[in-house]
């Protein structure tokens, strides 16, 4: 029975430790620093992250050593900032894209006069702290860019070494090198070898046998629900596997506190070899 009760634990640990691993692969996080102006580390000093877009506060206390982290954030625009008794408050302003670790110091004056301190921060265009080889397709990119069929995953050839395949596919839907949706080959690799997560699960939609998502009109719609991907290939960490091409992962809109839309057209030229039909 002990051991019995052991396994249980040891199990019921590996699938949240999973489950976590899962989710981080679609959010990003924040870890840093609290100082003074001496660079002396302030303990238990408050930081408070805030997603500008939603309103949502994630609040967390730095260590003695005056660290700070927090995980498993949405991507987005925050505002950090960090406060302890006897100091002045300081802010921080940085925009998360997918899979971002950003590293946020904050500097705390001491307290004279009632100042607030911002620093602006931009995204970093190179990870730091990953050896990963990823292309991030950002939210100006997904909505702004024309497409053919609306179907985001055509911007994956943005990103160097993804060539698109789908016209090399040959056979019926479910068959051997041929899906319903477009297809694409990274740094070499076969089509079939890309690993797709939707939110940190794997999505594989219509194309249950090929692995790669599609619907039944051939293209994967959808631009407006989709925030921003990124295309990891080559060297990635341990989150991702299971294929050995690229891992593409989507993050989908999360909305905001403001009331907004858009509205498209699609327009079907006239066919040349079948007048009939647009009489």
């Amino acid at each position: 029975m002990p051991n019995l009760a052991v396994w249980i634990v040891a199990v019921s640990f590996w699938f949240v430790a999973a489950a976590a691993t899962a989710r981080a692969q679609g959010q990003a996080s924040i870890s840093g620093i609290v100082s003074d102006e001496t660079g002396t580390a302030i303990p238990a000093a408050s930081v408070e992250i805030k997603n500008q877009e939603t309103g949502a506060i994630r609040s967390v206390v730095a260590g003695i050593d005056g660290r700070y982290e927090a995980p498993l954030l949405p991507v987005g625009n925050y505002e950090v900032s960090g406060e302890k008794t006897g100091f002045e408050q300081a802010k921080a302003v940085v925009t998360l894209v997918l899979g971002e670790s950003a590293n946020i110091n904050l500097t705390l004056p001491v307290a004279q006069l009632q100042q607030v301190v911002q620093v602006e921060e931009s995204a970093i265009a190179v990870s730091a702290t990953t050896t990963d080889i990823s292309g991030l397709v950002g939210e100006q990119q997904v909505k702004g860019l024309p497409l053919n069929g609306r179907s985001y995953d055509q911007l994956l050839t943005l990103n160097p070494g993804v060539v698109n395949y789908s016209s090399q596919r040959a056979g019926g839907v479910g068959a051997s090198n041929s899906v319903v949706g477009n297809m694409f080959s990274v740094s070499g690799r076969r089509p079939q070898e890309n690993l797709f997560l939707l939110n940190g699960v794997e999505f594989t939609s219509a194309s249950e046998i090929n692995n790669t998502p599609g619907g039944t009109s051939g293209q994967l719609l959808g631009v407006d629900a989709v925030r921003e991907f990124s295309v990891v290939t080559d060297t990635y960490g341990a989150e991702y596997g299971k294929r050995p091409g690229a891992q593409v992962n989507i993050v989908t809109a999360s909305g905001t506190n403001q009331l907004h839309g858009s509205v498209y057209e699609f327009l079907r030229n006239k066919c040349a070899r079948c007048p009939e039909l647009f009489r």
